[in-house]
């Protein structure tokens, strides 16, 4: 029975990944698994991604753009993913729940951590008929695979998203208890002003 999962592959070698997508889509031709996308992502030190090479069969515009690695590499590069911090000097803590995403378990945090500041990984959607295929592979390039099933990824993904929206209300919230206390402050001194201004007047 064939199993859709999300992977990705990290080496100690940035050839190494270009190599890696280059044998899954030999392996996809030969019918061994299903390539359905696939990019590899480079991580600056500032903690953006970038992809120098993508894979995408689904018809979408370039897995940047559209289908499920498409969305992954935009929360782990975006601003959700420097709140969990997948990006040197991110920012922790304040306004997101920050301990779902500490805990080692997480499919996001996992594939965050599988792409460290500095480094580049291979980011694949595949339909596998054995992992074997895969595991093969990377072990022969001397690589590590996270694995994780479609579902697993599709609701962390919501999850997030979810997140990102509380997060962004929170933050609106905030903005505007900070503006109502200014205004507030102002007109406070407006008033003393004017009081003095009218004793003066007196």
């Amino acid at each position: 029975m064939a199993d859709t999962n999300v992977i990705a592959v990290t080496f100690p070698e940035e050839s190494k990944a270009y190599q890696a997508l280059s044998e899954l889509r030999q392996a996809s031709d030969a019918g061994r698994l299903d390539l359905v996308s696939a990019a590899v992502v480079r991580r600056a030190p500032d903690g953006h991604l970038s992809v120098p090479e993508q894979e995408d069969t689904t018809g979408a515009a370039g897995t940047a753009t559209g289908g499920l690695v498409g969305m992954l590499i935009g929360v782990l590069g975006g601003p959700l993913g420097m709140l969990m911090g997948w990006g040197a000097g991110a920012l922790v803590g304040g306004l997101l729940d920050i301990d779902r995403a500490e805990r080692s378990a997480d499919v996001l945090t996992e594939f965050g951590q599988a792409v460290p500041p500095g480094q580049t990984a291979l980011l694949a959607q595949v339909t596998e008929y054995a992992t074997e295929v895969v595991d093969g592979q990377v072990s022969a390039l001397g690589g590590t695979v996270y694995r994780r099933p479609v579902t697993e990824v599709v609701a962390e993904l919501e999850a997030a998203s979810a997140a990102a929206e509380a997060a962004q209300a929170e933050a609106r919230r905030v903005v505007r208890e900070q503006k109502r206390s200014e205004r507030k402050e102002k007109l406070d001194e407006r008033l003393a002003s004017l009081k003095t201004r009218l004793r003066i007047g007196d």
